[in-house]
């Protein structure tokens, strides 16, 4: 506390000459006489401490200082420390003991100990606060991937789809953030037979590539994929074994006796405009017949 005294008094001391430069010199020299006057009461004060405590206690005392205007160096403060029995030290009002000081310094040391201790419960504390806060960041973005790659995915089968599929539904759960995110979809795809096993096995086709469209295909897309590619094999199948009908019956017909008249009464009358493809087929079969027969 002294020395505080000591540096504001030093601080202090160029506005006192400047002002004792305006109101004269006298101003100069009634601060000089007070500082001096100042420096006799610590003085006087210093040895009436020596006097109480006696010859057997040790005293040491250091001065603090300050500048006057005519060069000289004035007491304004004094540290006494006084080191004797507790009798000696009694006799002197206004100090402090070392067994003072020493319980202050224990009182601090606890106190900062205390301190201490709640600071690195605060760091604690914010670590776990960040922890927590990562941990929230790590699961939204990882939410936001998802919920991409689903809409990619739905996406996928209703542009493959076309006219075999029907609107896209979510799936959602709430995130950490109170957001809601998308975590599954479905398309329904259709299983659409037609009219002929040509037209059945084009329809299994666009569905099986409905199906396996997206990039990484479900066990449900897979299972969609492999139910059309079987309904596919069964309409392929039906369109082979037609065919093979219709040359094993051109064949029966080349071996036999000449039919030209009676197969070329019935088939001429044919039209294939009304009759579809059968009719066509008959058709051709009557041309390959009549190649057949040996001219007259």
């Amino acid at each position: 506390m002294q020395i505080t005294s000591m540096l504001s008094a030093g601080y202090l001391e160029p506005m006192m000459q400047g002002v004792s430069r305006v109101q004269g010199t006298s101003r100069v020299q009634e601060i000089d006489d007070d500082k001096q006057a100042r420096e006799q009461e610590i003085l006087a004060e210093e040895q009436s401490l020596r006097a109480k405590l006696g010859n057997s206690a040790q005293v040491h005392t250091v001065y603090h200082y300050s500048m006057g205007s005519d060069g000289r160096r004035y007491i304004t403060g004094a540290s006494v420390t006084m080191k004797g029995s507790e009798e000696d030290l009694n006799r002197v009002s206004g100090g402090i003991t070392t067994r003072d000081i020493n319980q202050e310094e224990t009182q601090n040391t606890d106190g900062t100990q205390n301190i201490i201790k709640s600071e690195a419960k605060k760091r604690e504390a914010r670590k776990e606060d960040n922890k927590a806060e990562d941990k929230e960041e790590a699961q939204t973005q990882e939410l936001e991937e998802i919920q991409r790659e689903v809409i990619a995915h739905e996406a996928a089968h209703q542009a493959a789809a076309g006219e075999f599929g029907g609107g896209v539904s979510y799936t959602y759960t709430e995130g950490p953030d109170g957001r809601s995110y998308i975590i599954g979809g479905e398309v329904p795809i259709r299983l659409k037979q037609g009219s002929t096993p040509e037209e059945t096995l084009r329809n299994m086709q666009q569905v099986q590539r409905a199906a396996n469209s997206p990039s990484d295909p479900s066990g449900q897309d897979m299972q969609v994929a492999a139910k059309a590619a079987s309904i596919a094999a069964k309409a392929r199948s039906e369109i082979l074994n037609r065919s093979s009908d219709d040359n094993e019956h051109i064949t029966e017909v080349a071996k036999g006796t000449p039919v030209f008249g009676a197969v070329n009464q019935d088939d001429e009358q044919q039209n294939p405009n009304k009759n579809g493809v059968l009719s066509v087929l008959a058709t051709v079969r009557q041309i390959q017949i009549q190649s057949l027969v040996p001219a007259a």
